[in-house]
């Protein structure tokens, strides 16, 4: 699981109109699915200015937790030409915090007789998000779990142990620092 939330978006939104904001939302978001769709992730929902992304569901995908953070650090060299470009136009910093978790969920139609989502529920679902508010700017933190299962395709720095909210025990997270190996 991948969540993603950009930062500044509120800052940003109160010096454009209306319609730059959706446009500015609008290239965001193409830019999360087009790396999200190429690295075999299902595009869960979009919150404001967040995102969640599936990973392995609904069809099994090989090394997703590879994909994952592939995703992720994708997202990131993308936006740096966003950032910029942003920052030049509007004298505005935005940045993307994204968290990453490996665990098992429930996927699936999730709803009333009314309306239906596709998601995925479970407390791995909640850690992804916790993980993912921990993030500062432009950062890719990521689980032990995630980390053990991507560590000779990225180059990672412990970040620390962090509690979380509904936690018992901390959480060992990592951050993204280099892609160093495709996936075989």
């Amino acid at each position: 699981l991948l969540f993603l939330d950009v930062r500044g978006f509120t800052t940003l939104s109160e010096k454009l109109k209306p319609e730059e904001v959706v446009g500015f939302l609008n290239m965001m978001f193409n830019l999360i699915t087009e790396k999200a769709l190429e690295n075999h992730g299902t595009i869960d929902k979009f919150i404001g200015d967040a995102a969640m992304i599936l990973f392995n569901a609904p069809l099994d995908v090989d090394n997703h937790e590879y994909y994952a953070v592939k995703t992720a650090y994708d997202i990131q060299k993308g936006m740096e030409s966003v950032r910029k470009d942003i920052h030049d136009k509007f004298g505005v910093t935005i940045s993307v915090g994204i968290g990453i978790h490996t665990g098992e969920v429930v996927v699936g139609n999730i709803g009333s007789y009314l309306r239906v989502d596709y998601t995925a529920i479970g407390d791995n679902v909640n850690t992804a998000a916790r993980i993912e508010s921990q993030t500062t700017a432009n950062q890719i933190l990521v689980s032990e779990v995630t980390y053990e299962r991507t560590k000779e395709h990225f180059e990672f720095n412990f970040a620390g142990e962090r509690m979380m909210k509904g936690k018992t025990v901390g959480v060992k997270l990592y951050e993204v620092l280099e892609h160093i190996k495709p996936a075989g």
